[in-house]
């Protein structure tokens, strides 16, 4: 399965302080996260920001809407009007009318399950030759707080978007595998019934106080996070052994942008990796962008040429259910678009 096109659209970025001096987040937390700022879309819809990004991948990659047997939209937050689909949208804008679309809602690392079920689809028949994975998300709601809605995130608005294609890439996905534990479903519920949806009803998501309920609560595990721990490490692990390759050989790293200490210790202390193999300092300039935060360190370590052929890119992402997925993405060659492309060919 190969990596043809990679496309995002970041919005304009609001300097953290900017939010301190409104009171929108304490500035001791903004101190410690170490976040510098977030995107903010303002009034530009979740699925535009989705579009854009499929434009740029799609030209990347060389390819019409035409050519796509299967659309993938990676959703975490409302899209738009009640009972309306975005896949749609996306196909409509992008020219993919024969492709099969469907929306992915499997919060932070739908983009994983995504790109797995696209690799499934193109093994699946001979003609299926290419599939538009991608997520658009714009946390500007007055059902959430972008600024403190959960310890360690602020949330920041993106699209992204990848091209998977059977025969041509300048990248390769060589492993990807992920792990649920319903046990943790009530972490991000708490004691809120199911019905009615709490769309429908007033208040605001805080993640932080379901969690909180959650740990003073019946439900929760007596081991507490070392069964997360262990299932993360038997993830990366077997991940790994997929892929034919060690820890070793790992270039960079890219996890959920949150603050600094949850990337270091929910990440790369487990990976015994240090902090400079992690995409944080880019992450830390843009926030929590949904699903979109590793496909677009993977596209800004390329543009850059921080990463370049031969390097082999670690993912891991983790999501409310309690879901953990990790991906070993394994550089072939330096995208025409990558800054070390440009600098051969000048």
């Amino acid at each position: 399965m190969l990596i043809s096109g990679l496309g995002s659209f970041l919005p304009e970025r609001v300097p953290i302080g900017w939010a301190v001096e409104r009171d929108l987040i304490d500035r001791t937390a903004a101190e410690e996260y170490g976040i510098t700022s977030v995107t903010v879309a303002g009034e530009t819809p979740a699925p535009e920001l989705a579009v854009r990004a499929c434009r740029q991948a799609l030209e990347r990659a060389g390819r019409q809407g035409e050519s796509l047997s299967l659309l993938l939209y990676v959703s975490v937050w409302y899209q738009g009007p009640h009972g309306w689909c975005p896949q749609y949208y996306v196909q409509r804008h992008t020219g993919a009318s024969r492709a099969t679309a469907a929306e992915v809602r499997q919060g932070c690392m739908g983009m994983f399950s995504a790109l797995e079920l696209a690799a499934s689809h193109l093994m699946a028949a001979p003609d299926h030759e290419a599939a538009l994975i991608t997520s658009g998300d714009n946390f500007t709601s007055p059902l959430l707080e972008r600024w403190r809605f959960s310890p360690h995130f602020v949330m920041g608005d993106a699209g992204s978007a990848v091209v998977l294609s059977r025969r041509e890439g300048f990248a390769r996905l060589k492993s990807i595998n992920a792990v649920t534990l319903p046990e943790y479903e009530t972490m991000h519920r708490g004691p809120e019934p199911l019905y009615p949806p709490g769309a429908t009803l007033p208040g605001k998501l805080d993640f932080g106080n379901s969690k909180d309920r959650w740990l003073g609560g019946p439900h929760r595990d007596p081991l507490g996070p070392l069964k997360l721990v262990a299932a993360q490490d038997e993830l990366v692990e077997r991940t790994l052994d997929e892929a034919g390759i060690t820890m070793d050989d790992i270039s960079r790293v890219a996890y959920a942008n949150g603050s600094r200490e949850r990337v270091e210790d929910r990440a790369m202390v487990p990976l015994g990796l240090p902090m400079s193999y992690s995409t944080w300092e880019q992450g830390r300039t843009v926030g929590h962008i949904g699903a979109s935060d590793q496909v677009v360190a993977l596209e800004q370590l390329l543009e850059s040429g921080s990463l370049q052929r031969g390097d082999h890119f670690l993912m891991l992402g983790v999501g409310p259910g309690l879901n953990i997925a990790c991906a070993v993405i394994e550089i072939l060659e330096n995208p025409h678009w990558s800054a070390a492309s440009l600098a051969t060919a000048s």
